[in-house]
């Protein structure tokens, strides 16, 4: 049945420029072949009946004014489940390649805007392989029709097993019937919860901590308002420049999720603040390798809004916001990084920045996509890098009968942005994806030793 979007997915999709594709990409690492008739039968099961985004493409009304349609067209499986032989001699650069076009084009305005490309041939050893022969299962989805949190679901969804104890409800549990105007109701909650805790915290500040925490609180509030009411442009460096069609994906190796722990632990750090801080030792790298002075830069960064105890809607969607944390690039001490990251991103948790954001966005969905575009390009030039990091499965899954090894996703790149890194965990281990416009970078060379810059912070922390 033919519905509207969202606000906030409307946004999504008015932000595709032929510069930067909206679209998300993932990978799954099977450890075998494929049967490809088998696997569209479980798409056709799984996903088609369950999920109405995946038999619908959108429609923009007349006037280009208001939120997109989503309007019913039966996914053609053999076009949308794509048998793929990876060119010879089918190591990870080949795969890579694969991955680079895919970013580099459109999806076709006439179907369902997601694919899957099983890709026979690859005997890469990046992902933990052995150099035999194995399946590459490549996910292509527009932004529109969902956020890392729905791709993930979507795994959890395809896979044979069902999820092992600790999985996320959003992840593991069959959908729920969506109920209409989700940005509204989203809004509410989220308004509804943080007046609760703000309440809570002004029924401790009769305590010196409770105080204190109030007063930090507002400082928060008061530096993060100012920043999203006149962003600042971010510092020019090399990674600022006129965006090209070509795009590059990269991987790093994996690393035990309890490792970037214990890296964290001595500073009281999450995963996310020690892997960011990674990130910006990278960019340290890339920019001065003989350890010149490298000014402080900004990422942007999705923030989770969905419930992650609750069933997802099965109309999937987005339901998160961005935030704006400066990272310590012009720090080059690794601990001082480390701790830096962690004072960032918890002065931002005491805000309301990403539902901030996110009304925003979503309110300007219901607009014409230059109003969306032109929000985003302010939030896009306070920033040089978006940085995304989805919790992923917690225990190997089993798709079509064949386990899958590893997985690694690619974060779209919004506005003029040239590099995005995406964080991915999957069964006790974590890596990093690369996206990044070619021509910015410096070709492929640059990309490559960007990732080299990432590989080595990332083995810093063994």
């Amino acid at each position: 049945m033919d519905r509207w979007a969202s606000g906030i997915d409307t946004a999504w999709l008015q932000l595709e420029q032929e510069t930067n594709r909206m679209a998300v990409h993932g990978i799954l690492f099977c450890e075998g072949p494929l049967d490809v008739d088998l696997l569209r039968e479980r798409v056709r099961e799984r996903w088609v009946a369950a999920y109405p985004g995946l038999r619908q493409r959108p429609v923009w009304t007349t006037g280009l004014l208001g939120p997109a349609r989503w309007v019913d067209a039966d996914p053609d499986l053999d076009e949308h489940v794509r048998a793929v032989a990876l060119e010879a001699p089918g190591d990870d650069a080949a795969l890579a390649r694969h991955v680079s076009e895919l970013m580099a084009f459109p999806l076709p305005d006439d179907r369902p805007w997601w694919s899957l490309d099983v890709v026979s041939g690859y005997r890469g050893t990046a992902d933990g392989g052995t150099g035999r022969d194995g399946t590459a299962l490549v996910v292509t989805i527009h932004h529109g029709l969902g956020d890392g949190v729905a791709l993930n679901h979507l795994f959890q969804a395809l896979s044979d097993d069902d999820a092992v104890e600790g999985t996320p409800a959003a992840y593991a549990r069959p959908p729920r019937p969506s109920r209409r105007v989700h940005d509204w109701r989203l809004l509410r909650r989220e308004l509804r919860d943080r007046g609760r805790d703000l309440a809570g915290k002004v029924r401790a500040a009769g305590t010196s901590e409770g105080a204190a925490e109030l007063a930090a609180t507002g400082r928060a509030v008061r530096s993060s308002a100012g920043l999203l009411a006149r962003p600042p442009h971010d510092a020019d460096s090399a990674l600022t420049g006129e965006l090209s069609t070509a795009k590059s994906a990269r991987w790093t190796s994996r690393i035990p999720v309890e490792t970037v722990k214990a890296a964290g632990k001595p500073h009281g750090a999450s995963v996310n603040d020690v892997l960011c801080a990674a990130i910006a030792e990278a960019l340290r790298t890339f920019l001065e390798p003989d350890g010149g002075d490298v000014p402080r830069l900004r990422a942007v960064m999705p923030t989770n809004l969905r419930p992650l105890d609750r069933p997802i809607s099965d109309e999937l969607g987005n339901e998160f916001g961005l935030v704006l944390p400066p990272l310590p690039t012009d720090e080059p001490d690794r601990g001082r990084r480390i701790e830096r990251m962690h004072a960032t991103m918890g002065t931002i948790k005491r805000t309301n920045q990403a539902l901030a954001v996110f009304a925003g966005i979503g309110g300007s969905g219901h607009g014409r996509p230059a109003w969306t575009q032109a929000l985003v390009a302010r939030y896009a030039h306070s920033a040089t890098v978006i940085i995304s990091n989805v919790p992923g499965p917690l225990a190997a899954l089993r798709i079509a009968g064949v386990r899958v090894r590893d997985a690694l996703f690619w974060v779209p790149c919004s506005g003029q942005l040239a590099l995005g890194v995406s964080i991915l965990s999957y069964a006790g281990q974590v890596r990093l994806g690369v996206r990044a416009d070619t021509a910015v970078l410096g070709g492929e060379e640059g990309v490559d030793r960007f990732t080299a810059a990432l590989e080595e912070a990332l083995g810093a922390l063994r």
